[in-house]
């Protein structure tokens, strides 16, 4: 089996990242998402291991302590981790090892990885934006205001990507994510 791709995914809140990455992982059987450590509390719905693995803050210093991770930082308050033997694990397996990981992870994640592949992925329009953050209905307005704020920091970023797509809906958005790893993979000849 040939080895993996590995893949950053980036993007402001709200954009889509889990919805596309969801529809992406059905279409793909190659497609697979390392899943990260967080210290944040769970969301309704969301599993540990399945959606993140929830640690506590002093069991995710230990691991990040004892090498565990990728790249790790703190975001919105809460600790975010790749992890190291996951990624490893699905590369050597052939697999599309999906980085769903926020601007700051990204930077040191294509400093320590530049066989990484990098994608941005922007919103229509930063009222769009504000939109799918509120319709979320997760957050309280203070968590909203800084989401908002920081994903304004985050698209001035979307240019140190190799590729930016515009998640304008979900199966157009997987379309262009699906050709441009096909062309990473296996350039077009001259």
């Amino acid at each position: 089996m040939s080895l993996g791709q590995l893949i950053i995914l980036s993007g402001p809140s709200g954009v889509g990242k889990d919805t596309v990455l969801d529809r992406w992982r059905a279409r793909n059987p190659l497609v697979k998402r390392v899943v990260a450590y967080t210290t944040r509390a769970p969301r309704p719905g969301e599993l540990n291991g399945e959606d993140y693995h929830f640690r506590s803050r002093s069991e995710f210093l230990a691991l990040a302590e004892q090498g565990a991770f990728l790249e790790w930082k703190e975001v919105h308050g809460n600790l975010y981790a790749t992890p190291l033997a996951d990624m490893e694990q699905m590369l050597a397996d052939g697999l599309w090892a999906i980085l769903k990981i926020d601007v700051q992870g990204a930077q040191e994640a294509m400093q320590l990885r530049p066989d990484a592949l990098s994608i941005f992925l922007l919103p229509p329009s930063r009222e769009e934006l504000e939109r799918r953050l509120r319709g979320r209905g997760t957050e309280d307005e203070a968590k909203v205001q800084q989401r908002l704020e920081n994903a304004l920091r985050e698209l001035d970023a979307a240019g140190d990507y190799a590729h930016q797509v515009v998640n304008l809906d979900v199966e157009t958005c997987v379309d262009d994510l699906e050709r441009i790893v096909r062309e990473h993979l296996c350039p077009p000849s001259s």
